[in-house]
């Protein structure tokens, strides 16, 4: 993210036309592409400073499964930003934090392990303002951003709790 938005501030223009635009062949391209771009140094060190402590946190619960995680959740949010999105380009990764968010938390729900729990807890001590974050209705906010990743983060927390196997790929 941080080396996207710097070859960004050094390139005329910006990068925000590589975001999601809902309903188009082109904003499925650019679901990959969406988290690591951020429209001001404010929102990329909104996203950045969470998604650290976040991460830390999911890898305290199981270390192996961060990049996997964010990939998927990636994805799932990003089609559903790309599904339910209003018409402008949908931009940052505060979808997949909050992915991650729920993720914990469901988690904990789902699995109920004392790990799970513990981490939960932590993350609702330190993290527990995001949960106002999901329905954020200022107008250059992608409130179906942030509810799709909320709730990629649920699905699958679900999905791992009942023991599927968590790639990508499958």
């Amino acid at each position: 993210m941080w080396a996207v938005f710097l070859v960004e501030a050094v390139l005329p223009g910006n990068f925000n036309h590589f975001g999601i635009l809902p309903r188009t062949v082109e904003g499925l391209w650019h679901i990959p592409l969406a988290p690591f771009i951020h429209g001001n140094i404010l929102h990329l060190i909104g996203n950045s400073i969470p998604l650290v402590g976040i991460g830390f946190l999911i890898q305290l619960k199981d270390k192996d499964i961060f990049w996997e995680l964010f990939l998927i959740l990636t994805l799932l949010g990003g089609l559903g930003t790309w599904a339910i999105g209003g018409n402008a380009y949908h931009i940052g990764a505060s979808g997949v934090l909050l992915g991650l968010w729920s993720y914990i938390i469901a988690d904990a729900v789902f699995s109920k392990s004392i790990r799970a729990l513990v981490v939960a807890s932590v993350t609702v001590l330190f993290y527990g303002y995001m949960i106002f974050s999901v329905l954020d209705l200022r107008g250059h906010i992608s409130v179906a951003g942030h509810v799709s990743g909320f709730l990629a983060g649920i699905v699958v927390a679900f999905f791992v709790s009942k023991g599927e196997k968590m790639t990508a790929g499958s």
